[in-house]
């Protein structure tokens, strides 16, 4: 949660690398109540990292990322069921458009 809170206060920050970090679907949770907050953050690695429900994971992240604008580059747990592949490429696919739509940068997505 500190970090999070951290998150929704720093507006200098532009990158952070929260890989290997242990983060669960909880602290997903956090993260994406920061991210939609958040207004300088461009590039959020949160690779690697202890989730039960990747797909469940993912989607709450994507779900805030509709919020913020500034996000550029999203790096995200590996969902390996194409069922679950397709759905974060939908919802990728959506914030693109609407972005596209608002005049904003696209959001680059991984997950491998």
């Amino acid at each position: 949660a500190a970090i999070s809170d951290g998150l929704k206060t720093n507006n200098s920050l532009q990158e952070i690398d929260m890989s290997y970090n242990e983060i669960t679907s909880e602290g997903a949770r956090y993260i994406s109540e920061a991210i939609q907050i958040n207004t300088s953050l461009h590039t959020l690695d949160l690779d690697h990292n202890s989730i039960n429900d990747r797909l469940s994971f993912n989607m709450t992240v994507l779900s805030a990322v509709h919020h913020n604008h500034t996000l550029q580059t999203l790096i995200l747990p590996d969902v390996r069921d194409e069922y679950d592949k397709r759905q974060v490429t939908s919802e990728v696919d959506k914030i693109n458009n609407e972005r596209t739509r608002q005049g904003i940068s696209t959001l680059t997505c991984y997950w491998w």
